[in-house]
């Protein structure tokens, strides 16, 4: 983005979303049908006119591409470890992770947090304890730390979680040796 940032000095951001856009397309192709819209305005534009940050992690993309990683609809409900989607279809999870977005709703929707999230949608605590609240409910990248940060907390939440699997794992296996 840097060469990016040095030609809206001298050309229209508009152009220079045009181009950039022409080239995501030729590498990475129509992403829409990976369930990957698009925002309304290019990047630079966006970059200068919002607080937004557009980012492709190529990582994440090929794996959405080989099906490792599945895009699924918007949520329209979640009732326990069941997620109903905007499309009808139901389905249970282990984990539950909301990506919020750049600017965080969550203290519209979330009925209890437990004090995790804070009144302007951020972490209530601050680094580094402000990653995992109460009953699973964790929270990433929401105390101002960056892509690094959000990377940070979340190789915590999944080691988390995979301590937590691992123990239900052990305990369920003890369980039936006993019987």
């Amino acid at each position: 983005m840097e060469r990016g940032d040095d030609a809206v000095q001298v050309l229209p951001a508009v152009l220079i979303d045009r181009i950039v856009l022409l080239m995501c397309h030729l590498v990475f192709g129509d992403t829409s049908r990976y369930g990957l819209r698009r925002p309304a305005i290019g990047p630079f534009s966006m970059k200068i006119n919002t607080p937004a940050y557009p980012v492709i992690d190529v990582g994440t993309y090929a794996k959405i591409r080989t099906g490792e990683i599945q895009v699924l609809p918007e949520m329209r409900s979640v009732h326990g470890n069941v997620v109903e989607f905007t499309d009808g279809k139901q389905r249970p999870f282990d984990a539950i992770v909301f990506a919020t977005g750049y600017r965080s709703t969550t203290k519209q929707w979330l009925k209890s947090d437990d004090g995790l999230i804070g009144e302007d949608g951020m972490a209530r605590r601050s680094f580094p304890g402000h990653w995992k609240g109460k009953n699973g409910l964790y929270c990433a990248g929401m105390v101002r730390r960056g892509l690094y940060g959000s990377c940070e907390d979340a190789e915590f939440i999944a080691q988390d979680i995979s301590s937590k699997k691992k123990q239900q794992t052990q305990h369920d296996d003890g369980h039936e040796k006993s019987n």
